[in-house]
């Protein structure tokens, strides 16, 4: 009930040119200051990008996580608002009915 063993394949990869890291080196080297250059000068040109995505971003995060506090404050504030208002007019009215405020 064994399977015949299987046929090696024909080609194996070998390593077959060694790479002297000394090379890669001074390739890297000329090569290098032109990278730079243009990686520079690539982020140069996003940069005005990032910073107006950054603060999209920041700004949304901010009324995301202000926005239930400020539902909060707004009914608070506004309905102090209506009482101080209620409450003036109705003294206002009170004033002007008394009999001191004909004098």
């Amino acid at each position: 009930m064994t399977s015949p063993p299987r046929p090696l394949p024909r080609f194996i990869p070998t390593l077959t040119e060694v790479v002297d890291p000394a090379s890669l080196n001074s390739t890297a080297r000329l090569v290098k200051p032109e990278v730079e250059t243009l990686i520079d000068q690539v982020q140069r040109q996003v940069q005005p990008i990032f910073e107006r995505r950054l603060q999209e971003e920041f700004e949304r995060l901010v009324r995301s996580l202000v926005a239930k506090q400020w539902d909060d404050v707004r009914a608070r504030l506004q309905s102090e608002m209506d009482m101080m208002v209620r409450q003036s007019v109705l003294d206002a009215l009170d004033k002007q009915s008394s009999p001191d405020a004909t004098k």
